[in-house]
């Protein structure tokens, strides 16, 4: 099979779909499949590049009219050799991606991860901060200033061969709003990894926050309410990652005196990154909403605790120990005081590490491949 993948971001940036992009590339093309990435980038090439068993071509960034335009012509042109289309993006690229397979008669497939109008449109223009749900039954996205975009949304998803979701909650909330009928949810999976097996308290009193910097990620209520924390000397707050709110917490850090505790380490790959945290007190996720955040199946694989918001629909939610609520700096801040007693830590530690869920790669790869033929079949 002949698979096109599209994203709209890519390692070493930071965020799910720069991680699951060459995971799922990867692991189809080890499947004996021909595997083509397409991606927006910073820059035109990395020097790890080479690496990959798949090609991969970065689009890189520029003017929004012309990145899109670019991301048109390229899907247009690489889907004439392709049997379809995977995008994991549905307006910045998965909406050129969408025209171009349609102009080639080619299937596309979009994976749904985020929501990019509530995430990027509504939470970046500077409105008072919602959940996800608030966003849809409030029914802000009816706005004017949001309708031309959810209908764009709503016209690449409609016209997709199939939508996957990595939770069934998302995936009942736009079946209700965006009309869908051909969905199916595909489960993040929990990678295969080392186990951090230690009954002894972690090396680094130390918080970590690894991801995008926007303001879906709610980092500016978790530094007040690290600031606010009655927690024992010696404790830090590290963020690392890249984003459009990155000057944002480093002024408020500022103003709030506490740079000598909190460090912001430049975005790096997902095996530095491991090694750069692994051995941090907790994984902290304070997000507004969070629909099934690959980080904490991550987290879950090398067992270092997470501390997660309550809005999530992770497939393990049942089971988590502990949840913040986003809207709280006390309770944020409660909860870091909480896993600063080596008594609730170790409570806590266990609880999160005994979380059961088995769902590998290769699940996923053949999940994947199962809509992927029964599109081919029907087209045929």
């Amino acid at each position: 099979m002949r698979i096109l993948i599209v994203t709209g971001i890519f390692e070493p940036e930071s965020g799910g779909p720069a991680i699951y992009a060459p995971k799922i590339a990867g692991k189809l093309a080890g499947a004996g499949h021909q595997v083509s990435v397409l991606t927006y980038s910073s820059k035109s090439h990395y020097g790890f590049d080479a690496q990959y068993g798949f090609t991969l071509k970065r689009i890189v960034r520029g003017n929004k009219s012309l990145n899109r335009a670019k991301m048109f012509f390229a899907v247009l042109s690489q889907a004439r050799s392709c049997d379809l289309v995977y995008t994991l993006d549905w307006f910045a690229a998965g909406l050129p991606a969408a025209l171009a397979s349609k102009l080639r008669g080619i299937p596309y497939v979009v994976r749904v991860g985020g929501d990019y109008l509530w995430e990027q449109k509504y939470l970046e223009s500077g409105q008072k901060p919602i959940t996800l749900v608030d966003f849809y039954e409030k029914r802000i996205y009816r706005w004017w200033r949001y309708r031309i975009f959810f209908w764009l949304i709503k016209l690449t998803l409609n016209g997709a061969s199939h939508v996957a979701f990595n939770s069934d909650r998302q995936g009942e909330l736009y079946e209700k709003y965006y009309g869908l009928t051909k969905t199916s949810t595909i489960c993040n999976p929990v990678p295969s990894t080392v186990v951090l097996s230690r009954d002894d308290l972690p090396e680094r009193k130390e918080f970590v926050f690894w991801g995008r910097f926007i303001v879906m990620k709610n980092l500016t209520t978790l530094v007040r309410a690290f600031a606010k924390a009655r927690l024992p000397s010696g404790y830090t707050l590290k963020f690392i990652g890249d984003g459009p709110r990155k000057r944002e917490i480093q002024s408020l850090v500022s103003k709030l005196g506490i740079k000598d505790r909190v460090n912001i380490m430049d975005t790096m790959l997902r095996g530095d990154a491991w090694d750069e945290v692994k051995n941090s007190r907790a994984l902290v996720i304070p997000s507004w909403t969070d629909i099934s955040p690959n980080i904490v199946y991550e987290a879950l694989a090398m067992g270092l605790p997470a501390l997660v918001t309550k809005e999530n629909y992770l497939s393990i939610r049942n089971q988590l120990p502990e949840m913040v609520d986003p809207n709280s700096i006390d309770d944020i801040s409660a909860k870091l005081e909480m896993l600063a007693d080596d008594k609730k830590y170790r409570a806590f530690a266990g609880a999160f590490r005994a979380i059961l869920f088995q769902n590998t790669w290769d699940d996923v790869v053949r999940e994947h491949l199962t809509i992927f033929n029964n599109i081919l079949n029907q087209k045929n």
